[in-house]
C-alpha cells in the first residue's frame, strides 16, 4: 500500500479514523520508549548485580555503597538505600527494600496505562465510526429516493474501515500492553531476588546474648 492509498483510505473512513490515527501514534511512541527504557534497565541492572555480588563477597561495604551511587539504574537505588541502612534491624532494611522496589515497578511502567486505555478506547471509535457510516447510507437512500448498492456503497465503505481501523489499533495496543506487563512482572520478580541476595549478604553481625553481657560486666 503506498502512502497515497492510506490516504485514501483515511478520507474514507470517515471523521473516526483521525482520533483512530491519533491513538496509534500514541500507542507506537509508548511502546517503542517503554521498551527501549525497560531494555536499558535490564542491562544496566544486570551489570550492577554482577559488580555488587563480587565485590559484597569480599565485605568491601563502602565500595558497594560507593558504586551504587553512582550507578544510574533504577536497581541502584534500592542498593543504596539498604546499604545506607547502616545497622538497622532486618525487617527495617526489608521494609526499605520493598518501598524502593515499589518504586522501581512504577518506574518501569510509567505510560503503560495508556496502552491499555488506547486499547480499550479504540474499538469503541471504530463502533462510532460504523454507526456514522451506517447514518450516511440511511441518508444517501433517503436523498435518492431509492436503494441499491451504488446508493448505499459509500456510507457501507465507510463504516467497514471505521470498525477494522478500531479493531487494528485496539488489538495491536493491548498485545504491547499484556507483553509491557508480563516483562515489567518478570523483572520485578527478578529484581527481588537479587536485592534478597544483596541483603543477606551485607547483612550486619548479630552478636550473641552472651557477648553482650560480658561487655556490659566490663563496662560495671
Amino acid at each position: 500500500m503506498t502512502f497515497g492509498n492510506f490516504l485514501t483510505l483515511i478520507e474514507t473512513g470517515g471523521v473516526v479514523m483521525y482520533p483512530l490515527l491519533l491513538c496509534s501514534v500514541i500507542a507506537t511512541a509508548v511502546v517503542i520508549e517503554r521498551f527501549w527504557t525497560i531494555f536499558r534497565a535490564t542491562r544496566s541492572a544486570t551489570q550492577l548485580h554482577r559488580v555488587v555480588g563480587e565485590i559484597a563477597a569480599e565485605g568491601s561495604i563502602t565500595e558497594l555503597s560507593a558504586i551504587s551511587r553512582r550507578d544510574p539504574s533504577p536497581l541502584a537505588a534500592v542498593y543504596k538505600a539498604i546499604l545506607g541502612a547502616g545497622d538497622a534491624d532486618e525487617e527495617a532494611r526489608e521494609r526499605l527494600a520493598r518501598r524502593y522496589l515499589g518504586e522501581c515497578s512504577r518506574y518501569l511502567k510509567r505510560n503503560v496505562w495508556l496502552l491499555g486505555t488506547i486499547g480499550s478506547l479504540a474499538p469503541f471509535i471504530g463502533l462510532l465510526g460504523t454507526v456514522l457510516g451506517i447514518i450516511r447510507s440511511f441518508e444517501s437512500m433517503a436523498a435518492t429516493g431509492s436503494g441499491g448498492f451504488a446508493v448505499v456503497a459509500a456510507g457501507i465503505s465507510e463504516a467497514l474501515i471505521a470498525t477494522a481501523g478500531g479493531l487494528l489499533v485496539g488489538v495491536m495496543a493491548i498485545f504491547a500492553y499484556n507483553a509491557l506487563q508480563v516483562r515489567i512482572a518478570n523483572l520485578t520478580a527478578i529484581w527481588r531476588d537479587w536485592t534478597e541476595e544483596v541483603l543477606a549478604l551485607t547483612k550486619p553481625p548479630r552478636q550473641r546474648p552472651e557477648s553482650v553481657h560480658r561487655v556490659l560486666q566490663s563496662r560495671g
